[in-house]
């Protein structure tokens, strides 16, 4: 800034005018003026905010869904066990803060985080001779995400012995022949598949020093190792699974619970599967083991040969429907119950109609013309793996009975792999369920019928949302990117021989 001056010299008069008196003029004082010079305070504030360096802990802040932290996982922990152990065992789950290594940069790797974890590893993996045992274990939500640690840990593991430890494409008895046969020093698999290998005695953790959990990974849906609702329950209702591998205990009732919490609020329209593994719809008598004709209720009594052994009873009497998927049919009754505290729980409304195929239901599957169903199935009884006759399907709803029962319909469209699922219930809004599945404590109470043990299957229950292209598949995706990419190429091929040949005259003689 520039001040002006402030001085003057008096005004001498003119000669020509001497004549006249000398007049004094007042000259106006000049003002004190300033200047700025905006370009100058510009630079100044360049200068003063610098842009501070990004760090991944700013970026995760503005993230959604928020990130975990550490209090996150010891809550989950203090939920799982706080019903089960008491107050001096729950501290002694306390995480201390050496479990939890924080980072704030961005180019942090997988393969750094493990080596500030174990500084010794070397040396560990060395020593290390044992087998059927492992020096560091992870443990990861998908056989996917299992596949991309390991790959990211190039740099660590070396020249170590790694061993994949999930379901998909491994049998468990290669898994356990790996184990038994060499040293392994690296064991990364999924929750189900670590479990099973430790209860056949297959991996041993005799010599395991380190446990990775990777729980806060989130996968396509967003949800964590801990947030995906699916249960295993054919080995936590071992008991019931006992009584029914003997197929004479049919009439006895078998009943269990399964507990689990939602982390987070499952919002939109909510599906219930059940998820069968092991069990084999694709062989070729199974898949003709049924009568069109009895479905479409022309005749309950038919005698179709594909049906055989299930068409008749040995005293003549038919079966309705007859054939080997439909006395195969899943028959477990599964129901969701809220608890809106400690002490109070309240069962979850689910439909159980509405989930078929509108063709299915209306077109393929009809039941026999009668004043009453249960007049139209005279003379015939029920598959013998049933418990009651097809017309008392669905006690509750009379148009939901018959050859038009949704779980009746869903079941006979049998699936062309082992494991599948099919749809069971969806939500009902209503209540505290308008929106969708409220997180919180939750409970399958199980009303078990259907054997998996003797086919060494397993059961499960999923809980799931649909996006806007709905349910996920990764088959179909699979099939439709591979067919479309063999159709490009080949319209490419085929376009360039119409474009070499075109301009070659070829005649043709007889």
């Amino acid at each position: 800034m520039e001040k002006s001056t402030n001085t003057s010299k008096p005004v001498q008069p003119d000669s020509d005018s001497e004549s006249k008196p000398a007049t004094s003029k007042k000259r106006k004082q000049p003002a004190e003026c300033f200047l700025t010079r905006p370009e100058e305070k510009e630079e100044n504030t360049v200068k003063v905010k610098r842009r501070r360096k990004k760090k991944i802990s700013d970026i995760l802040a503005k993230s959604s869904p928020k990130p975990g932290i550490p209090e996150d996982l010891q809550k989950l922990l203090n939920q799982h066990f706080g019903t089960k152990r008491s107050v001096i065992e729950l501290e002694e789950l306390k995480l201390p803060d050496s479990c939890f290594l924080p980072a704030n940069d961005l180019t942090h790797s997988f393969s750094s985080y493990l080596k500030e974890i174990c500084p010794k590893w070397a040396k560990l993996r060395k020593t290390h001779k044992e087998k059927k045992s492992v020096l560091m274990l992870i443990i990861c939500s998908s056989a996917l995400r299992c596949l991309e640690l390991i790959k990211s840990m190039t740099a660590f593991k070396g020249d170590c012995k790694v061993i994949k430890l999930f379901a998909k494409h491994i049998k468990i008895k290669e898994q356990m022949h790996m184990l038994e046969n060499g040293v392994i020093h690296l064991g990364v698999g999924t929750p189900g598949r670590i479990k099973a290998l430790v209860k056949q005695d297959g991996l041993s953790l005799n010599s395991l020093k380190y446990l990775i959990l990777d729980w806060n990974w989130r996968d396509q849906k967003l949800r964590r190792m801990i947030d995906i609702p699916e249960i295993n329950y054919s080995d936590i209702c071992l008991n019931c699974s006992k009584l029914r591998e003997n197929s004479s205990n049919w009439d006895k009732e078998c009943n269990c619970s399964v507990h689990f919490t939602l982390q987070e609020n499952m919002l939109g329209d909510v599906f219930m599967y059940y998820r069968l593994q092991n069990f084999y719809q694709n062989h070729r008598r199974y898949v003709l083991s049924r009568s069109d004709a009895q479905l479409l209720g022309q005749d309950v009594n038919i005698q179709n040969s594909n049906c055989a052994p299930f068409t008749i009873y040995p005293n003549g009497t038919p079966m309705a429907p007859c054939g080997a998927i439909a006395n195969s049919m899943f028959n477990d009754s599964i129901q969701l119950f809220y608890y809106l505290n400690s002490f109070t729980a309240i069962e979850v409304p689910l439909l159980k109609s509405g989930n078929s195929w509108w063709s299915d239901k209306n077109v393929k599957f009809r039941n026999p013309t009668s004043y009453n169903l249960s007049s139209a199935f005279a003379g015939t009884t029920r598959p013998p793996y049933w418990q009651k006759p097809a017309y008392l399907l669905d006690e509750e709803d009379e148009r939901n009975n018959g050859y038009i029962n949704d779980d009746f319909i869903i079941w006979m469209r049998v699936s062309a792999f082992p494991t599948f699922r099919n749809l069971y219930r969806h939500l009902r809004h209503t209540n505290q369920f308008a929106d969708g599945l409220p997180a919180g404590n939750y409970t399958f109470h199980i009303t078990y019928n259907f054997p998996v043990t003797k086919f060494k299957g397993k059961k499960q229950v999923v809980l799931s949302t649909i996006t806007w292209s709905g349910g996920s598949n990764l088959f179909l995706g699979i099939a439709y990117t591979v067919s479309g990419a063999v159709i490009v190429l080949a319209g490419f091929i085929i376009t360039a021989i119409h474009l070499k040949l075109r301009k070659k005259k070829t005649y043709f003689q007889r």
